[in-house]
């Protein structure tokens, strides 16, 4: 359990990253008003909440990987014991559930269903037994026969990824066991590349990203099919009717189809879990035709299958599990998590909630604005205040007030497109504004009417949006026009991919060295899906942003600076140093990947959050002194030095990198 002083340190370091992300994400061209909103995001409790310890649930453990391996091969497990590593090291004991399963599944030939708790092991409860029995094959000499042995099917291709990289990191251990165990294992979805032409779809990316035992292309798998595939329900709905991919299951290939495994199989309830059970049943009518008489080894996988313990509960899931197959499960195959009996040895886990910003405002107060992050706001004498909304531009900071006048006051607008009074209005503060704003009670006139409060400020109301009734065209104050979308001013409202990956990323580099893993759970699949892209390539940016200034810092740079080259042969060894690099790498394809991430962050596109954008580094072109410049820069009207003329051409020159108008190398 960490200490308090750590507890304390993490709170800090969360709390402190996304107050940075949100004070560099909402800037205020207004000093005072900037002051005010890093005052208002410091507030104690405004932003966070916790931590709130618990005792977290701890599951009974059972045998080490390694006994299993010699229970399940004895004397014969000492070239699979590689692939029964586990986070720490191969003595690492199994959860009891894992230990049943593995046995269940491999030496018993039970269909199995794995109910337990988050972060609990489900995956080696599939894997293991899938392993062993291409272990088996292999002792016996079967492997070498072509076709699919076990399909693996995931509601999403982010989970997907994560077992790929995973049974990517065995193979590697076999490997470097020496091991004459090679299974091979692909990810069929819709981004898998055709071929090694697929431009499309990424191909020379997927090949020089290619794991250990890994297939990366279509036609590979066609041609020579892996023995673990994965995949997602629509996919395999595909590879069903498309003729190109019967080679996965005709002609006597579908005769070494064993496992069927649906991972997080509470999804397939209702209609969902029809279209699934008819969709398995055509896959097994489809293998029976291409030559699999044996049974089919069902599993499947699930955190939250079942709310209740027992034996009833067991009947009621083997049944569910046997509705989805199409294969008979019983109630010893269907395994619970055991939780440790010694409370005292669970380990604690900490909550803390984090406030989601929802708008900022202005509340007018003893004759200054103040910004505040809650609509509702008590004065000094106990009343209410009213809060009026602010926007900002994305560009240079100017705030607008915005909302719906209604009444001859400034309220809150109505954002629901389906709604008759759907629309914004914006108001810029300006000494040449036409009407008048009160920041006291939100009258809005030409003439100061019906309003004591003495709080006018002088506002120019924008031109709206033609397409959109809650935008404007353009920034009233620097002329932003945020390119053809036509939205320069953004309320003080963050999605949901920004601050998380801050949070996130914070929450990695707080974790031990060898327990640095991060669970993330969303409403829906897409917007998972999105954040694990997310997440990565926030992180991806940041890393080679650091590397860069590692780069940068730790050698002497003449007056001249560093060109391209350069910086790459300085990065490329802190690549190397950092282990960024995987040992297949070539020499070329890691100058290649050094010199991708330099080229990434001179053409940043992110203003304001790249190298350039907060001023730690100058990218600029170097001209050639053999240039001829143009001689009607040196006539009238310009008439420029030769000087002059070299500054406007590098200034017109580096427009082009700025804008991202580059033609890069492929």
């Amino acid at each position: 359990m960490p200490a308090a002083h750590d507890i304390d340190r993490w709170k800090a370091t969360i709390q402190s990253r996304y107050e940075n992300y949100l004070k560099t994400s909402f800037y205020f061209k207004d000093p005072d008003l900037r002051e005010s909103f890093q005052d208002a995001l410091r507030e104690e409790g405004e932003l966070m909440k916790g931590p709130f310890s618990e005792t977290a649930r701890s599951f009974k453990k059972g045998i080490r990987a390694r006994v299993l391996a010699e229970q399940c091969f004895p004397g014969r497990s000492g070239e699979l014991q590689p692939a029964l590593r586990v986070p720490t090291s191969l003595d690492f004991p199994l959860f009891s559930h894992q230990e049943k399963a593995i046995h269940g599944a491999h030496s018993e030939g039970h269909n199995i269903v794995v109910a337990t708790g988050t972060g609990s092991g489900k995956t080696e409860s599939f894997l293991y037994p899938i392993l062993f029995e291409l272990y088996r094959q292999y002792l016996n000499g079967d492997l070498s026969r072509p076709g699919v042995r076990a399909l693996i099917l995931y509601p999403m291709n982010a989970l997907a990824n994560d077992q790929r990289e995973r049974l990517g990191r065995i193979c590697q251990d076999l490997d470097d066991a020496g091991s004459g165990f090679k299974p091979r294992f692909g990810q069929y979805i819709g981004q898998t590349p055709e071929d090694k032409w697929d431009k499309w779809r990424n191909a020379s990316t997927r090949y020089e990203e290619r794991l250990p035992g890994e297939l990366v292309s279509r036609q590979e798998m066609r041609d020579r099919p892996p023995h673990i595939l994965l995949t997602n329900y629509s996919m395999l709905e595909y590879l069903l009717i498309r003729p190109s991919d019967s080679r996965l299951f005709d002609k006597g290939r579908g005769a070494h189809w064993q496992f069927l495994v649906l991972d997080e199989a509470h999804q397939y309830r209702g209609a969902r879990g029809m279209e699934m059970a008819m969709l398995i049943r055509r896959l097994k009518e489809r293998l029976r035709e291409g030559g699999r008489q044996g049974d089919f080894r069902c599993i499947a996988t699930s955190a939250t299958i079942s709310s209740e313990q027992g034996q009833q509960a067991k009947g009621k899931v083997a049944e569910f599990a046997g509705e989805l197959f199409g294969e008979p499960f019983s109630i010893p195959g269907v395994i619970f998590g055991e939780p440790q009996e010694n409370a005292e040895e669970n380990p604690r886990r900490y909550h803390a909630f984090l406030r989601a910003l929802e708008g900022a405002f202005l509340i007018h107060k003893q004759g200054t604005d103040k910004v505040v992050l809650n609509r509702k706001v008590e004065t000094d004498d106990g009343s209410m205040a009213v809060p009026l909304e602010i926007a900002l531009c994305r560009e240079c900071g100017q705030h607008y007030y915005v909302g719906r006048v209604r009444g001859g006051k400034l309220k809150e607008a109505v954002r629901d497109p389906s709604h008759p009074n759907f629309g914004v209005e914006f108001f810029m503060p300006s000494d040449d504004g036409s009407e008048m704003l009160c920041r006291v009670c939100g009258s809005i006139s030409t003439d100061r009417a019906g309003c004591e409060c003495d709080a006018w400020i002088q506002v120019e109301r924008c031109d709206p949006h033609p397409e959109h009734a809650d935008r404007i065209r353009r920034c009233g104050a620097c002329g932003y026009r945020r390119g053809g979308i036509g939205d320069p001013v953004q309320e003080i409202v963050h999605g949901s991919d920004g601050p998380n990956a801050v949070i996130a990323t914070a929450l990695h580099e707080l974790l031990p060295e060898g327990r640095r893993r991060v669970l993330a759970f969303a409403d829906s699949r897409q917007e998972a899906a999105f954040f694990a892209w997310y997440l990565e390539d926030s992180y991806r940016k940041l890393r080679d942003r650091n590397l860069i200034m590692r780069a940068l810092s730790e050698g002497q740079i003449e007056p001249e600076g560093l060109s391209i080259d350069d910086l790459c042969s300085r990065l490329r060894n802190l690549w190397e140093d950092s282990g960024l690099f995987k040992r297949s790498d070539t020499r070329e394809s890691r100058e290649r990947q050094v010199k991708t991430a330099v080229m990434r962050e001179a053409l940043s596109d992110e203003s304001r959050l790249s190298l350039a954008g907060v001023g730690l580094v100058e990218w600029s072109l170097a001209i050639p002194g053999s240039l001829d410049l143009p001689d009607s820069l040196a006539e009238s009207p310009w008439s420029f030095t030769d000087q002059e003329s070299k500054k406007l051409l590098v200034y017109l020159l580096d427009q082009l990198r700025l804008r991202r108008a580059v033609n890069l190398p492929k």
